[in-house]
């Protein structure tokens, strides 16, 4: 007994050593979680990484930015939510249209000319005014916005090249007005969704096609329940990368700017890796789906769709202020 009792004495003394050498290793290092759903290979992860190693190379070590990835820390409108109160330190989420309304019509298919279009929409004034018009309404501190991915592409067990391919389709819909509009004007039939339960959706048929960019459909296997993606580029999604106001204050005025300007670096540098990354994940599913090109596809006859159709809708949804930032993004250069 007592020769077991001075083995844990000398076990417990180990483990205090060591947790106490940890402790001053770290002392003076501010980490912060961010959080997002999407997989270890995602549009989402890709950013955040960037994001996280400018940060670290910024503060010289002094801040560390620690990845959640895979919805481990809640859907996306739970990690909005904890971001707003505190819970999460930062997330990547989309534009929280549950709290402001109106965000939602930055997710409107065929808004978007393309990815360069995108960019200069949000790294301008616009999107300076839009940062300070979310820090306001939202009661979050935003520090850049990326896009979700590329376009946001068609999967479904068929090939789809116009809006009459849509007619009746079960299709998954976030709960934002803007998708079902279009969803509506195409005469699919939208059905709201978490992200989280989309795959044994599509395996069940209780939804028959989804959208999203291609990185979500590798990083979540879509290609084992879908057999075709069609390129038909049904929106680009914001992703606002947000901190909590507790957070926030956690940093000085100088580490604050660190934070601001890894996240305009990210911005600005994030765009074209993403759409490298997507040439190559097409290249990735050539042998797991059908694709239908962008070349096969009737843009005109979907914008048509939207000039006459979805346009109306979203503005009646969304109201003045809709209107007013639906003109602005498409007046965008």
């Amino acid at each position: 007994m007592k020769k077991t009792l001075a083995l844990l004495m000398i076990l417990f003394l180990l483990v205090g050593s060591f947790i106490s050498a940890a402790g001053s290793k770290e002392a003076g290092v501010l980490k912060f979680n961010l959080a997002h759903v999407g997989a270890p290979v995602s549009p989402q992860q890709t950013a955040a990484k960037i994001f996280a190693d400018k940060v670290a190379e910024k503060s010289n070590g002094a801040i560390e930015i620690v990845i959640h990835d895979s919805g481990t820390l809640g859907s996306e409108a739970e990690l909005q939510e904890g971001v707003r109160s505190g819970t999460i330190d930062i997330a990547i989420a989309g534009t929280f249209s549950h709290v402001i309304p109106w965000a939602g019509v930055f997710e409107t298919p065929m808004l978007y000319r393309n990815i360069d279009h995108f960019v200069n929409a949000f790294s301008g004034d616009l999107g300076k005014e839009l940062i300070a018009e979310f820090e306001k309404s939202a009661g979050i501190h935003p520090i850049f916005i990326v896009p979700h991915g590329g376009f946001r592409y068609i999967t479904a067990n068929k090939a789809i090249r116009k809006p009459q391919d849509m007619v009746g389709l079960k299709l998954r819909n976030p709960e934002v007005p803007s998708f079902t509009a279009m969803a509506e004007a195409v005469r699919a039939i939208p059905i709201p969704l978490d992200f989280n339960e989309l795959y044994i959706a599509l395996e069940r048929g209780t939804v028959e096609a989804q959208h999203n960019p291609v990185g979500h459909v590798i990083g979540q296997s879509f290609y084992e329940v879908q057999s075709h993606l069609s390129l038909v580029p049904w929106g680009i999604s914001p992703h606002i990368v947000s901190m909590s106001d507790k957070a926030w204050k956690k940093l000085t005025s100088e580490q604050q700017k660190i934070l601001l300007e890894a996240g305009l670096e990210t911005a600005r540098e994030y765009p074209p890796i993403g759409q490298q990354e997507e040439q190559a994940q097409l290249k990735e599913l050539e042998p797991k789906m059908t694709i239908i090109p962008a070349s096969e596809v009737d843009l005109a006859a979907f914008n048509d769709v939207l000039a006459n159709e979805g346009l109306p809708r979203l503005k009646r949804a969304y109201g003045d202020i809709g209107a007013y930032w639906i003109e602005a993004i498409m007046g965008v250069k």
